[in-house]
């Protein structure tokens, strides 16, 4: 058995809707050899420490995908940590 050496954070809810997905805001537009992703999650378990961002978004006006975005992809950004117990990273 291998063990992996890369870590992802799902990324589901968002501050206005929640967890509910078919009120997401975040949108991706597809540019042929990739995608523009515009929106913002809250509540990402390990946001800012882990590997890949498993992030649910519309592509359409009802369709939902999943995007994995790498850390050091180009505009991702985080806020401030919150305190949690529990969690010491």
């Amino acid at each position: 058995m291998c063990q992996a050496d890369i870590f992802s954070s799902y990324c589901l809810t968002e501050p206005d809707s929640g967890s509910d997905a078919q009120a997401m805001k975040s949108f991706a537009k597809d540019e042929g050899d990739h995608f523009v992703l515009n929106g913002s999650k809250a509540f990402i378990s390990g946001a800012g420490s882990t590997d890949l961002y498993i992030v649910m978004c519309k592509t359409g006006e009802k369709e939902v995908s999943c995007l994995i975005v790498e850390s050091d992809m180009e505009g991702l950004s985080f806020g401030a940590n919150e305190h949690k117990l529990g969690w010491n990273v």
